[in-house]
């Protein structure tokens, strides 16, 4: 299978924090790959550089088979990324449907015509279409969740990364998230999740990496990777026998 995401020895650095250290990594398309790590694990900074919010000291990030390194965040949103943050940041003043236009417009280069149904389609599809003529700002935790998946989702991404959108939610709000999340998977898209509820992240990842230091520590299938020592100390701070 053909990977849709390449990542050769990127580092980054801030003074002499190295926050990305040779990190190497692919992801094929179509695959659900998690993402977890302590804080300060370098993960935020990863997507940073994957969607173009940062440029990489040293090495390379292809996408769809093209180099772009160099390219804007801007550009490689067109291109077919799409991105979630930890904290939401809607157009708060704009209603549910119009944060969406600007991503199906601008991201997805859709006609207005076109961006108008698609949008609907979007929202009725992450649960809000009962909320679209609302101002942003007036959204419960759940909602501006759904709104910031709604939002990447616009752009009709073919890669769609996923930073903690879980946390915040109880128990039952995040189940229904990742329902929403599992139907997204299931319809082809690529997706690259980071999240500290790990047992929601479980439920959808196929494939698992963790990070300590800006470095990959372990990567191949969730519950075997979970089960390894060197994760467990890392991860959940229990010592290896």
């Amino acid at each position: 299978m053909a990977s849709l995401l390449e990542l050769d020895g990127v580092s980054k650095s801030y003074g002499a924090l190295k926050v990305s250290d040779q990190l190497t990594l692919a992801v094929e398309e179509g695959v659900a790959l998690g993402v977890i790590g302590p804080n300060g694990a370098g993960k935020s900074t990863m997507f940073n550089l994957i969607t173009g919010d940062v440029r990489p000291d040293a090495g390379r990030v292809r996408f769809a088979g093209e180099d772009v390194t160099a390219l804007p965040a801007q550009r490689r949103s067109r291109l077919g990324m799409g991105r979630s943050y930890q904290i939401p940041h809607p157009f708060a003043n704009m209603t549910v449907f119009e944060n969406l236009l600007v991503g199906a417009i601008f991201a997805g280069r859709r006609s207005e015509r076109s961006s108008y149904e698609h949008c609907a389609q979007v929202l009725e599809w992450v649960g809000l279409l009962a909320v679209a003529n609302r101002a942003a700002g007036s959204l419960t935790l759940l909602q501006r969740k759904r709104l910031e998946l709604a939002r990447a989702l616009a752009s009709s991404p073919r890669l769609l990364l996923l930073d903690e959108i879980g946390g915040g939610l109880t128990d039952h709000e995040c189940q229904a998230l990742v329902e929403t999340i599992r139907s997204i998977h299931a319809r082809g898209t690529t997706i690259v999740w980071i999240e500290h509820i790990v047992h929601a992240l479980l439920s959808v990842a196929q494939r698992l990496v963790v990070m300590n230091y800006g470095q990959l520590i372990a990567d191949g299938e969730p519950h075997a990777v979970m089960a390894d020592p060197r994760v467990q100390e890392v991860y959940m701070g229990i010592a290896a026998a």
